[in-house]
């Protein structure tokens, strides 16, 4: 018996060491799963905002010309959305030669020509249209490492009329990786689905543009079309065991990596297992010395814990499952009126606090009686729905709450926004349900638009309460609808 007991000990210890491994292992990988989407996510934003202006130059340059009336206008308008968009370098005209038109990097060396750059090698002999993502290359206007997105720019004939292109900084990529903590041995990295690295957080100018094309990870993406997920490899270039999440970008031709060394990883699974078989011993001593009826309270009481952490676990899904319920709005995902008011109220007084400003977006759809009259509310809910899918695609920060305020008007807070980037991201969002394209033959537009009213204050100072600021929003949108909708105003309260 003795025998018996001290094999199932040993057996059961196994088990719960194994077993405490793989929930290590398991949440390990969802971290880096969840970190990938996230920095996936990011990066897809960061690319989506330089190719968005990217277009506009191209359509204002191929309509209105090449002269210098309509660069100047071009420069102005680059030169602006630079100042916005921190992670862009700069914008650049290139004309057929690969030389300078315009450009907006800092105190850029303008003599040199890009035509050996195999972008635009690449734009020169294809009549490519979408967005090329270019190797890393080190700017010769700037002497930085950057990475370069580029569009093809034709003249009325549809000849070749030169490249439009942005350079995207990689140091401030990598800076941001490595403010993420991943442990000495992880690495964060953005690839390009063919293989090229384009960042990586640890020696990334070394490794830049480096083939990666036989990597597990990309072999699984590109040929068995995996676009989230993880793996435990030894990595290609410094041949380190690591603990892999994944995801890819659905917009671009790239995905982005984020992983942990598998030796720091499991070091606390590897020492909580040594004091459980330091522990097993220790029982298997007292079991061999004092018999059964200590094995049989032990297994008593194995029992009760598990019964226990299920309770637990029970009670904590319970819980997490009423506070969704109670803070989410069924309809769009978005958190409903009553978590709205406490977000607001919280963040008002956060900002009073540390004299930061506030602000405050009120959303409302356009002639959407008249859309649900003509489609019908189930259309209408599904309308209302891809308008909040849009709102929350510009809520980016952590701290931003997105919210339906009733009916068919949407809400968003932007804690530390002051007026001019409020409305800029109202601007954005405006745009975006417009390109939605979805119609409403009861709109002089013809698609669904919205109306925003954006209000903005230092909490404390120009205004005193939340509801002085909703109240000031609330004017703005009544003055956008009475100056024709579909636009985005300002409140003429003092910020």
């Amino acid at each position: 018996m003795t025998s018996v007991v001290g094999v199932a000990v040993l057996l059961l210890t196994y088990l719960q060491v194994e077993w405490d491994r793989r929930e290590a292992l398991r949440q390990h990988v969802a971290d880096m799963e969840n970190l990938s989407t996230a920095l996936t996510r990011q990066a897809e934003s960061t690319i989506r905002d330089a190719h968005t202006v990217l277009i506009g130059i191209q359509r204002k340059l191929q309509v209105s010309g090449y002269g210098a009336e309509s660069l100047r206008e071009v420069l102005e308008v680059a030169r602006a959305q630079s100042a916005i968009l921190t992670d862009v370098e700069g914008f650049t005209v290139l004309d057929a030669d690969g030389l300078p038109l315009l450009t907006t990097v800092p105190n850029a060396a303008t003599q040199h020509t890009a035509r050996d750059r195999d972008y635009f090698v690449l734009h020169s002999t294809h009549q490519a249209t979408s967005l090329h993502i270019g190797a890393p290359i080190q700017s010769r206007m700037s002497g930085d490492w950057v990475i370069s997105l580029t569009l093809r720019l034709n003249d009325a004939n549809g000849e070749f009329r030169g490249v439009v292109l942005a350079t995207l900084l990689i140091q401030r990529f990598v800076d941001f990786y490595r403010s993420i903590d991943v442990g000495s041995q992880g690495v964060l990295g953005m690839v390009k689905r063919d293989g090229t690295l384009l960042v990586r957080s640890r020696e990334s100018t070394q490794n830049a543009g480096l083939d990666m094309s036989k990597s597990p990870v990309l072999r699984a993406v590109n040929e068995n079309g995996v676009k989230r997920g993880s793996m435990v490899l030894t990595a290609m270039i410094d041949g380190v065991k690591r603990i892999y999440g994944f995801d890819t970008s659905d917009e671009y031709p790239i995905l982005v990596a984020a992983s942990l060394g598998e030796e720091q990883a499991m070091a606390a699974w590897r020492t909580r297992a040594l004091q459980t078989w330091s522990l097993s011993g220790g029982v298997l001593v007292i079991v061999i010395a004092m018999g059964w009826l200590i094995w049989r309270a032990l297994g008593r009481q194995g029992r009760m814990e598990a019964r226990l952490q299920s309770m637990h676990r029970d009670l904590a899904l319970a819980n997490h499952a009423l506070q969704i319920i109670a803070g989410e709005d069924a309809l769009t995902g978005l958190a409903n009126r009553r978590r709205l008011d406490e977000a607001l109220h919280a963040a008002f007084q956060l900002a009073a606090a540390q004299r930061q400003p506030l602000s405050f977006v009120l959303l409302d759809v356009d002639y959407f009686k008249r859309f649900n009259d003509q489609y019908g509310h189930p259309a209408g809910d599904d309308a209302l729905r891809q308008v909040a899918a849009v709102l929350k695609q510009h809520a980016r920060r952590s701290a931003d709450t997105t919210a339906r305020y009733g009916g068919e008007e949407l809400a968003l807070i932007l804690p530390g926004s002051e007026s001019a980037s409020a409305m800029a991201v109202a601007e954005r969002i405006r745009a975006g349900v417009e390109a939605l394209a979805i119609a409403n033959q009861g709109s002089p537009y013809a698609n669904l638009t919205l109306s925003i009213g954006v209000a903005s204050c230092i909490p404390g100072q120009t205004m005193q309460t939340p509801a002085d600021l909703v109240a000031a929003a609330d004017v703005a949108l009544y003055a956008a609808k009475g100056g024709g909708r579909n636009r985005v105003m300002l409140s003429e309260q003092p910020a």
